[in-house]
């Protein structure tokens, strides 16, 4: 009973939820006979900007893309001096569709600020210890202290904690690219 509600309810609020993760508000900054500026916030990024670029350069309408990632503006220029309604919105709703395609590709923006979270506090921790630690190495200590605690209690749990622990260390400083 209660997953079927809870499957009622999905079904009802899911479509209403995903069109506002999916709503781009593209805005016209300026329009002028055979040219338009579309502008959006979620276009404020590289992979988006290549896309949008190369997906509307191959449009038979269109003469000129450009796309900037800084200010998430797309320029267009066309073949023709005034388009129809229809082909308008065609094209706002090719630019939407191009954005919405690059969201797999992107990297979060909580998953963005997470990572500037850990370099900064792995930074405070590296200059007010002179370089003595760092994340990894008290990360490493908390789960290696863990693992020996809890290791007459959970064998398995504790055996993947000192696991977690020696993947940090040996990984250090093979190659680990910095988050």
């Amino acid at each position: 009973m209660y997953n079927t509600l809870m499957g009622i309810g999905l079904s009802l609020a899911g479509p209403k939820m995903l069109s506002k993760i999916q709503d781009q508000k593209v805005h016209v900054v300026h329009a002028l006979p055979g040219r338009v500026r579309l502008k959006c916030s979620r276009w404020k990024n590289e992979k988006t900007a290549s896309n949008l670029e190369s997906v509307f350069k191959q449009i038979p309408l269109v003469s000129k893309a450009e796309a900037s990632p800084i200010t998430g503006s797309l320029l267009l220029e066309f073949k023709l001096q005034s388009l129809t309604q229809e082909q308008f919105d065609q094209i706002v709703q090719q630019a939407v569709h191009t954005s919405v395609a690059t969201y797999p590709e992107l990297e979060s923006d909580l998953m963005v600020i997470l990572k500037n979270i850990i370099n900064t506090i792995d930074n405070t921790m590296r200059r007010q210890s002179g370089g003595r630690v760092d994340i990894d190495a008290l990360l490493s200590v908390v789960l290696i202290v863990s693992g020996i605690l809890r290791m007459p209690s959970n064998p398995a749990f504790s055996s993947s904690l000192l696991y977690w622990a020696y993947t940090i260390i040996t990984n250090k400083g093979s190659g680990r690219t910095d988050i």
